[in-house]
């Protein structure tokens, strides 16, 4: 089996809903192929490091995908691989490690859905939003990127009742092309780590 890590603590987390979808709707893999566990956190994996090392023996496969992260918050793509590998190998855990947005650059799962956001059909949203920040200056905090994107898909007036009740829970209709570019190039290493 194809275990896959993700660094999110829940799975009703925008990041665990993205990875599925992504495997389901763009990959065709069926749930019985693979198997996602949320870790809580980069620096998590000696709590499921027994669930590495079981699927290994298992010969299963098993597949991180984590967060780049920013200088700023202590990350940054080289720094994040280094700290990584290091407790990998510390760990004595077999795994293939793919970094957010894109295994090469800084950032993290929002820098990968801004990329993917259908900003054509949606422009609007995108240059109000950007008014939005330069207006309130640095006198006010504006929202993070995380929010921007939460505020982004909550806008949509085309969301039932049922789908705005579990945007909650990550569920931000990644399967609906109107809001999300699945077939975007930026997607493409993300993908083909998945799909090796």
């Amino acid at each position: 089996m194809i275990k896959i890590f993700l660094e999110t603590g829940k799975k009703t987390t925008q990041e665990y809903v993205f990875i599925k979808t992504l495997l389901v709707t763009k990959l065709n893999k069926p749930s019985s192929d693979y198997e996602l566990i949320t870790v809580g956190g980069w620096n998590a994996l000696p709590q499921v490091v027994n669930a590495f090392k079981s699927n290994t023996l298992e010969n299963g496969e098993n597949l991180i995908v984590f967060d780049a992260d920013f200088a700023e918050n202590g990350g940054g793509y080289e720094v994040r691989r280094q700290a990584l590998e290091a407790e990998i190998t510390r760990l004595g855990i077999d795994a293939e490690l793919f970094l957010l947005p894109n295994n090469h650059d800084d950032g993290d799962l929002e820098t990968l859905l801004e990329t993917i956001a259908q900003k054509g059909k949606h422009t609007r949203f995108f240059d109000c939003f950007g008014d939005y920040e330069n207006c309130l200056g640095t006198e006010y905090q504006t929202p993070n990127r995380k929010g921007k994107l939460f505020t982004y898909i909550s806008s949509m007036k085309s969301l039932t009742m049922a789908q705005r009740h579990k945007l909650g829970q990550g569920e931000w209709c990644f399967d609906n092309d109107e809001y999300w570019d699945l077939d975007s190039e930026e997607l493409k290493p993300l993908k083909d780590f998945l799909n090796k």
